[in-house]
């Protein structure tokens, strides 16, 4: 189901981008200038100012510095090799906007493993590219290879940038973080003699394939001395055959990542960690309306995580499936979380179906090292029955990692397995259990707290999530009905069996 709405997006992204009229908008709108580039018809001896007189390699394009209001547009179905490394900013309201025009495929740029990355937009500010496919894909894999790289260094505030539209694949990195990994889109801020951050940044409704070892990447978008990214939104993007971290981002305030689709990831080398979508020290983010399958990570391998260095991270509204690791993660490095650690998580209103696929040490939702006041309620986790033979059943699990959890709220959750699913939360002080809805085959001993016996149909409609997976509008929709002021609904397996039966 996933690669079959994947291709339908892939399909419906390209014929959107080609009915755009973004092509025939008069420059002078914005005051800018239009350069064409054609790599077929145009020639680096041309203006670069026409369709007639457009320029044909990016090395010619390269010798521009853009202004406010110019537009650079690639002929589709155009081959450009090498790197895109564009000089000059736009500015409020008048950004630098790179798009494509004419019929057909878009426009393709590959550096072929020559340059670390394709696209490059190195302390400029104010462009929105769209419309392109972008590849890196060298003769052997290399450590930092990436398909776009936004990197400000030293610069302030880089403000108004936007990756849209864009397809990014086929960059072989290293599948070792330690070794300098690999990237899709690779996002970077640094400032040692001045603090850079970024502020309206919006990176959406792209495609990714097969970007090793990961796919949207903020090695930081701002740090905590020069202040944090403002106004950053990941949303409606499409990744599969990513086996790392699908999307991280780094040094945020306030950040959206929503509507985004991730699958087929993995597997990694041993010792390899990584998540489909997490926050890492960033504040107040928000989570939600994501789907996440297939994690393979040798280590976590979870769908969603909210890792230390956060504060008031906000999960809720989203969909994990077939992930090796669990739904989540909650987890804070005791020995480097320092004073702002894990605070404030709230995990809600998600649909867990088929996760924690290890035989041992798997939860579906696991809360590690010196976490605090996290809360966990409302969550629908839907466990058939593992495919290793004696595989541990556990709901939520507490772990250390130089500390233990702290303060945790755990309540209104609705659990179904065919068997009693446990909550092992010992290492953990002060937690709250509260009442959470746990349905377990009649031949299962109720060792949960407030385990209920399920019948021989609910066994079966188990069988039926182990093969067929609903859609995020169907468990979202689900999620919704199966609470009410907060609390589970009398009829809530009634409604889940619903959902089994399509």
């Amino acid at each position: 189901m996933i690669r079959r709405d994947f291709l339908r997006y892939s399909a419906l992204a390209v014929a959107t981008a080609a009915a755009l009229p973004l092509t025939r908008v008069s420059a002078a709108a914005t005051g800018g200038r239009t350069w064409y580039i054609d790599a077929t018809a145009g020639s680096d001896s041309h203006a670069g100012t026409s369709e007639a007189q457009a320029f044909r390699s990016l090395d010619r394009l390269n010798k521009v510095t853009f202004g406010p209001g110019d537009r650079i547009l690639f002929k589709r179905g155009g081959d450009y090799p090498g790197a895109f490394l564009p000089k000059g900013s736009g500015s409020a309201g008048a950004p630098v906007t790179v798009d494509a025009y004419g019929q057909g495929a878009l426009p393709h740029l590959h550096a072929d493993g020559q340059s670390p990355s394709t696209l490059r937009l190195q302390n400029i500010e104010y462009w929105t590219v769209r419309n392109l496919e972008i590849s890196n894909q060298g003769p052997q894999p290399a450590a930092k290879r990436t398909g776009v790289h936004l990197f400000h260094q030293d610069y302030g505030v880089a403000h108004g940038i936007t990756l849209q539209g864009l397809h990014v694949r086929d960059v072989n990195g290293l599948p070792v973080k330690q070794a300098g990994g690999g990237s899709g889109i690779l996002v970077e801020a640094k400032g040692k003699n001045k603090p850079t951050r970024y502020d309206g940044l919006l990176i959406a409704d792209n495609v990714l394939e097969n970007t090793q070892r990961d796919g949207i990447l903020f090695l930081a978008a701002g740090d905590r001395t020069g202040g944090l990214a403002k106004g950053v939104a990941v949303r409606g993007n499409r990744l599969t055959g990513v086996p790392g971290d699908g999307i991280l981002v780094r040094g945020c305030d306030g950040a959206v990542m929503e509507h985004n689709t991730i699958s087929k990831c993995g597997p990694l080398p041993r010792g390899e960690a990584a998540a489909g979508i997490w926050p890492f020290d960033c504040d107040n983010t928000t989570v939600q309306y994501n789907e996440v399958s297939d994690h393979k990570a040798y280590a976590d391998g979870q769908g969603f995580d909210s890792d230390f260095r956060c504060r008031n991270t906000l999960i809720q509204y989203n969909y994990s499936h077939d992930n090796v690791g669990g739904m989540a993660l909650v987890c804070n490095d005791g020995r480097s979380g320092g004073d702002i650690g894990n605070t404030g998580t709230i995990v809600r209103y998600n649909v867990s179906i088929n996760d924690a696929l290890r035989k041992t040490d798997s939860a579906s939702l696991r809360i590690s090292g010196p976490v605090n006041g996290s809360q966990i309620y409302n969550n629908i986790i839907i466990i058939p029955d593992k495919p290793l033979a004696g595989a541990e059943v556990t709901v939520f699990k507490a772990t250390k990692w130089k500390g233990v959890p702290s303060d945790i709220a755990i309540h209104d959750n609705i659990v179904v397995s065919p068997q009693s699913p446990g909550i092992d939360m010992q290492l953990a002080t002060a937690t709250r259990l509260g009442e959470n809805r746990m349905f377990a085959t009649a031949g299962g001993a109720a060792k949960a707290q407030g385990a209920q016996p399920a019948s021989a149909q609910d066994h079966a409609m188990l069988d039926r999530f182990r093969t067929t997976r609903p859609t995020l509008a169907q468990v979202n929709t689900l999620v919704k009905a199966c609470f009410a002021d907060g609390k589970p609904v009398p009829n809530a397996m009634q409604l889940i069996g619903q959902l089994a039966a399509g």
